[in-house]
């Protein structure tokens, strides 16, 4: 079963579902017949074709899968099945999954989570404890302990002591007394321990209050499905396979403990179940006394390489006793199986960007090339605007499965300064939705699921997170002032790009390896997450195209012709981030194969020196491969990367003008060849001024064609050889196919090596700057005085003119002279989408730059004057942060700047400093 048998026949004028965005629907309360229907057509009509229904902690918990709650399921799948809609299976309630909102351990305590944790006995010591144990979920605040935890307080019960390693050797943990309570235990030798030698006891303890499964445990596992999945099976079972095509895990793990007495490199007790002993028993025999001990701690090379073997068999176990049934229900089911692990690199390039006070190795070993084989859709997550590694690593290790593409589950997060933690973003912009979606979309995403559609948008009397909906991981999208009207016009659009880059396989001039067993060994926020993340910035910020690999993808490789090839994959270079622990000799001699074919090896901080497997002569093998690597202390600079990692010679390549490197800022791209062997180009100008690419093209003549993401037409604007320059506007995006001349004789196009911005025109001769005359008109709601207006400065939002709470839709509104040509009408700066009338006539919309329109000629025959009216529909955070003190201030809503009119004939790039503008 694969992802592709569950996707439609999309073109690229008329995406299908899997291309075009979805969105969790989060469910807040028991939602009504009439808000179901409404909401799916919501969906619809706003340009998103798929979701996945969440019930959220405001969802009362005991309502979760009864009845009434599958009911609602049923008759939203059967509005989008109408609608022909897609429908994801989110598996639990809130995220995290694994528990079934408890339903999965009611009545099944030996089913709840367990837990091994180990305390450390210094030589001649004969007792000690575990005590002080903390819940990550304490960070999470009130409502999210009464989530996980029964009561919302952590309890312990039934300890046992699991093994006692005393110098390196298993002792018999029969003779350890183990004094178990509530918050901790206490354990005491009972014979007589070496005195020299420190004893290390492991215990393991399960939470009797947790509503958790243990995830090591293949019958609990077994359980949380028939708890969590089987109702939606006996709801939705006729629809599964069609409308209902895939189930989304999200975040399964086990909570993450710390305890008081707990020392060295292991930072969370590990989930355990006797399975994963007897499994660990099997596998590292007489090593595991001290591969134990070595998970607490040690440099040396044999502690690296047995904690190394510990995690190597701890995530494969972990993989499948949980995902691996998992994915067995799912198609046994007729459904495809998507969703996401945790990622420490959410919301950066780092690593350990996220969640660097747990260990999460405990979390399938942090094995994201693994996990991705139990799945049919690659997952990521990605937090906040920001440009991050996530869809990077998504689509590679798609790839490395013989797949491309991912789904990013898009939240928001961070807030601005001045902001409270988990206040999330209200204030969230088209602009900065569209832009944030591009540059997932050229680094790697196939379709964003939005976090969240909101089925209420909460309430005013208090402001506790995650327990008001309106702040649980704002904004709810179809609560902010744009939605209506202007979101589906970026939802088509995105669709299109996607569709543009489904085919494509993209150039991949660089391969840096995922350093796997180097977390393992080293732990996760050692060196190797922050060089991985100064790589993959700035191999980014400097144009160089790259994948993340995976050492089992090196087993597979071959080195040929100066490349590195896996599979359909094809790399001039191989980079080692910090890498110091790999699997076995097999992967050097792979790397000496490599410079052999004259493949670079670059290796940034420390070296390779220990082994998983075998005679730990790693570090003499790497010493000589000699010379012939190049070894650096640290990552070099963005601007050095293309010198180091130069674009081969006549193959598909962009650069930034003058062979500049360029600026992360200014340029996103994506490019390479698709299934007929013609060349794909996608570029998305950041740089607030617009920019310029040059496109490097293989020998020969190529026809250009033009992908108009907005309207979905496409059309040949002519013929290129050796170099094609592409201007692009701020925020532009442009899609360009080109192949060989050959292919299509006779055409009859000439010329352009130029491809100008679609916002090009002739220089500006006259302007009118209209600095004045301008009211406000508000709606009902917020005016005392229905019907209204009020002045207003076009030089400054309207939260400073009195409206600092005040975020819905508004109209500017002046008359200007009548027209007997066509003008433009541009406006330098906005906090908001808009949409343009003359006369009540719509002209046309935006909702990210260039805020550029074309005014028809005199609307009305024979009037000297038309009405002009700009309506503003900004982002909604004044309303919702308004008397919470979650926000320093007000944030920016409406006009910022005086729109500028001139005559379309003689218009285009228009500014008010220009000499020969006027005010009026």
């Amino acid at each position: 079963m694969t992802s592709a048998t569950a996707r439609g026949q999309g073109t690229f004028a008329d995406p299908d579902a899997w291309h075009r965005p979805a969105a969790y629907w989060f469910w807040h309360e028991p939602p009504d017949p009439a808000l179901i229907r409404r909401q799916v057509h919501e969906m619809y009509d706003a340009g998103i074709r798929s979701f996945q229904i969440q019930a959220r902690l405001s969802y009362p918990r005991e309502g979760y899968l009864d009845e009434d709650f599958l009911t609602a399921c049923r008759l939203a799948v059967d509005t989008a099945s109408g609608l022909g809609m897609v429908v994801g299976l989110y598996d639990d309630y809130n995220w995290q999954s694994g528990h079934a909102a408890g339903r999965a351990v009611s009545g099944h305590d030996e089913l709840r989570e367990r837990h091994l944790f180990w305390i450390r006995l210094a030589p001649g010591s004969r007792a000690g404890e575990v005590s002080g144990i903390r819940s990550a979920t304490q960070s999470l605040g009130r409502v999210a302990m009464e989530w996980h935890y029964e009561g919302g307080n952590v309890a312990w019960t039934d300890w046992r002591c699991e093994y006692v390693v005393a110098g390196g050797v298993e002792r018999d943990a029969a003779s350890v007394q183990v004094d178990g309570r509530a918050q901790g235990c206490r354990v005491t030798l009972e014979d007589t321990a070496p005195a020299d030698a420190e004893v290390v006891v492991f215990v393991s303890a399960r939470c009797a209050t947790s509503r958790l499964v243990n995830p090591m445990d293949p019958v609990a596992v077994d359980r949380f499905i028939a708890a969590g999945y089987e109702p939606f099976a006996r709801a939705l079972g006729d629809h599964f396979g069609s409308t209902v095509a895939y189930l989304f895990f999200d975040q399964p793990h086990a909570v993450f403990y710390d305890w008081a007495e707990r020392t060295g490199q292991q930072r969370s007790a590990i989930p355990y179940h006797h399975s994963l002993g007897d499994a660990l028993r099997k596998e590292l025999a007489d090593d595991l006394p001290r591969a134990l001990t070595a998970l607490l701690g040690g440099a040396d090379t044999e502690a690296r390489s047995l904690r190394t073997r510990f995690y190597d068999h701890f995530s494969r176990h972990a993989q499948e006793t949980f995902l691996g049934r998992v994915r067995d229900w799912c198609h046994g089911h007729g459904l495809l199986v998507s969703g996401h692990e945790v990622l420490g690199h959410v919301g950066g390039w780092n690593l350990d960007t996220a969640f660097s006070h747990w260990d999460l190795r405990v979390n399938f070993g942090l094995d994201h090339f693994g996990v991705d084989g139990y799945r049919d859709l690659t997952a990521v997550d990605a937090q906040d605007a920001v440009d991050q590694l996530s869809p990077v690593f998504g689509d590679s290790v798609a790839r490395h499965h013989g797949r491309s593409g991912t789904l990013v589950e898009q939240y928001f997060l961070t807030p601005p300064p001045g902001g409270t933690p988990w206040s999330g973003h209200w204030g969230l912009s088209l602009r900065e939705l569209r832009a944030t979606a591009m540059t997932h979309h050229l680094r790697g995403m196939r379709q964003m699921i939005f976090h969240g559609f909101y089925q209420t948008h909460g309430h005013g009397h208090d402001h506790e997170s995650l327990a008001n909906p309106r702040f649980d991981f704002p904004p709810g999208i179809n609560f902010e002032p744009w939605f209506t009207g202007h979101h589906a016009r970026f939802a088509l659009e995105s669709a299109r790009v996607s569709e543009f880059l489904e085919p494509v396989r993209p150039r991949t001039h660089v391969a840096v390896l995922y350093p796997l067993r180097t977390v393992w060994s080293e732990g996760q926020c050692a060196r190797q997450a922050s060089e991985l993340g100064q790589w993959a910035a700035g191999l980014s910020s400097a144009g160089v195209p790259f994948l993340l690999i995976d050492e089992r993808d090196l087993a597979a490789a071959e080195a040929r012709d100066g490349a590195l090839r896996i599979g359909d994959r094809s790399f001039r270079a191989l980079v080692l981030p910090a890498t110091t622990t790999l699997r076995s000799s097999r992967t050097m001699d792979t790397l000496r194969d490599l410079l052999a074919a004259g493949v670079p090896v670059v290796a940034s901080g420390p070296k390779p020196e220990v082994y998983e497997y075998g005679p730990q002569t790693a570090g003499t093998d790497w010493a000589r491969l000699g010379a012939s690597v190049t070894s650096l202390d640290t990552v070099p600079a963005a601007a050095e990367l293309p010198g180091l990692f130069p674009a081969p010679a006549q193959e598909l390549s962009v650069r930034a003008p003058s062979d500049s490197v360029p600026s992360d800022s200014a340029l996103r791209v994506r490019a390479g060849t698709d299934g007929r062997g013609a060349l794909r180009v996608a570029l998305f100008a950041t740089a607030g001024t617009g920019t310029e690419a040059t496109v490097d093209l293989p020998p020969g003549d190529w026809i250009v064609e033009d992908w108009e993401p907005a309207t979905g037409q496409r059309q040949t604007i002519g013929t290129a050889s050796s170099t094609l320059t592409v201007a692009l506007a701020d925020q532009e995006v442009r899609l360009l196919r080109l192949h060989a001349a050959a292919d299509a004789p006779g055409t009859g196009a000439s010329g352009p090596a130029h491809v100008p911005s679609r916002f090009e025109g002739s220089s500006m001769t006259a302007a009118t700057v209209l600095d004045s005359g301008w009211h406000l008109e508000l709606p009902q709601e917020a005016h005392t005085s229905p019907g209204t207006s009020r002045p207003i400065a076009v030089t400054a939002g309207w939260e400073q003119q009195g409206l600092d709470t005040f975020a819905g839709i508004a109209d500017y509104v002046r008359e200007i002279p009548a027209s007997g040509i066509p003008r433009h009408l541009e406006l330098p700066a906005v906090a908001g989408a808009v949409e343009v009338l003359v006369d009540g006539m719509s002209v046309a919309a935006a909702g990210w730059p260039p805020y550029r329109f074309i005014l028809p000629g005199r609307p009305s025959p024979g009037a000297e004057r038309c009405e002009l009216r700009v309506r503003v529909a900004p982002p909604a955070a004044n309303r919702y942060y308004a008397g919470t003190g979650l926000r320093a201030g007000p944030e920016p809503c409406g006009l910022l700047a005086p729109p500028v009119l001139a005559d379309a004939a003689t218009e285009s790039a228009m500014t008010n400093d220009d000499s020969e503008s006027h005010h009026a």
